[in-house]
């Protein structure tokens, strides 16, 4: 054989040498790469925390019914669960659920808060339930457990129960039936084009949330347990639009009243021994704060101005009417009944706790103001 043709061949022999070697190590990473995806993970997805472009809903609307298995799960890389009991309180919905099926279904973020988020949870048998997960309330396991069940006996027709609870150190789940039709806040001043919302609407749902309200506070009164974060996002309507207090004696996450002493790691451990009575009085200001939300069509902070200061501002200089939403005064709605109901709300929203009413005075304040627009709808012509 010639040299030439010798070296021919001997570097065709290097080059097929070569492409085998390569295809080797190719198949090998690819391998390595189906045996990454396949095993398993204690994390069905990444923590829904580090999630940053989740835009918060309260409505039903926007989600499918057909979640698949890819969507978040509960269960992520930051929690802390430990293997636990679910407890199910008085509830027949759930008598079945078992902490493991709370942690494998599939869920939807729908809100999240500076120590809690809020899930849509849906199950294969079509069951769909909101779960709040709330990390970094340094209370006890004991405690928590008893706080439940105090909560779970003082039940409210328009107080949304928890259906079942759990416990740990480092954090807690509630789990409560899901409410379709979003909250109050959404109503009020949600961006999709808002439903007619009339004066004898806003009245009736004052005058549920204020007679629920006592009803919580008379009951748990010994206890301590206020609710701690009452404002409208936490004012569900259920199927037949009956307003429905949620997340009920919470730890304080926001607090809304400016005069409170209630703030932070000391609102937490005052709530939590049931020692401090100006819980209470918060419960007053954050129930001002929805009356005037009602009364005004408008949002609590707007572009830096805040609701209770503009209503304050806009009294003084005898506007007053101006306060008023123009969708209920077009509606035809008593102007004084409505400035009835505009001084309940600001008295509540005094800045010393200890000159707010009474729950029971303010029911009995609204109750008036709702007998008279009944009668004057039963003697309309």
């Amino acid at each position: 054989m010639k040299p030439i043709s010798k070296s021919i061949v001997m570097f065709s022999g290097y080059i097929a040498l070569g492409l085998v070697i390569i295809g080797l190590i190719l198949c090998r990473l690819k391998k390595k790469k189906r045996e990454r995806v396949e095993a398993p993970s204690p994390c069905k997805v990444a923590s829904v925390d580090d999630i940053v472009d989740t835009k918060p809903s309260f409505t039903s609307t926007d989600f499918k019914t057909d979640v698949s298995k890819s969507d978040y799960s509960i269960y992520s890389t930051e929690s802390a669960f430990v293997p636990s009991s679910l407890v199910v309180l008085t509830s027949p919905i759930i008598s079945d659920l078992k902490f493991e099926d709370l942690l494998s279904a599939p869920a939807e973020l729908l809100g999240r808060g500076k120590h809690g988020t809020l899930y849509r949870v849906i199950f294969e048998n079509g069951m769909v339930l909101a779960v709040k997960r709330i990390k970094g309330w340094m209370i006890s396991t004991d405690e928590f457990k008893h706080r439940m069940q105090r909560l779970d006996q003082a039940k409210h027709l328009n107080v949304l129960p928890a259906l079942a609870f759990y416990c740990s150190i480092h954090e807690k789940l509630l789990v409560y039936e899901y409410q379709p039709n979003g909250s109050l806040f959404t109503l009020l001043h949600g961006k999709q084009p808002r439903r007619k919302f009339e004066w004898a609407s806003r009245l009736k749902i004052a005058a549920k949330i204020a007679g629920a309200l006592a009803y919580m506070h008379r009951e748990l009164y010994v206890d301590g347990i206020p609710h701690g974060n009452l404002k409208s996002t936490n004012i569900l309507l259920k199927n037949n639009m009956e307003p429905c207090i949620s997340e009920y004696g919470l730890m304080v996450m926001d607090p809304q009243d400016p005069s409170s002493s209630l703030n932070g790691l000391n609102s937490m451990q005052q709530q939590t021994k049931g020692t401090s009575t100006n819980g209470f009085k918060a419960d007053i200001y954050g129930f001002g704060v929805i009356l005037l939300e009602l009364l005004t069509g408008k949002l609590v902070q707007n572009d830096g101005i805040d609701l209770t200061s503009w209503v304050h501002s806009v009294v003084r200089e005898e506007w007053t009417v101006e306060v008023f939403d123009k969708s209920i005064i077009l509606d035809g709605a008593s102007e004084e009944r409505m400035l009835n109901l505009l001084q309940v709300a600001i008295k509540c929203v005094n800045q010393a706790p200890e000159s707010r009413p009474s729950i029971s005075q303010v029911v009995s304040m609204i109750n008036t103001i709702k007998e008279e627009d009944d009668k004057s709808l039963v003697y309309e012509p």
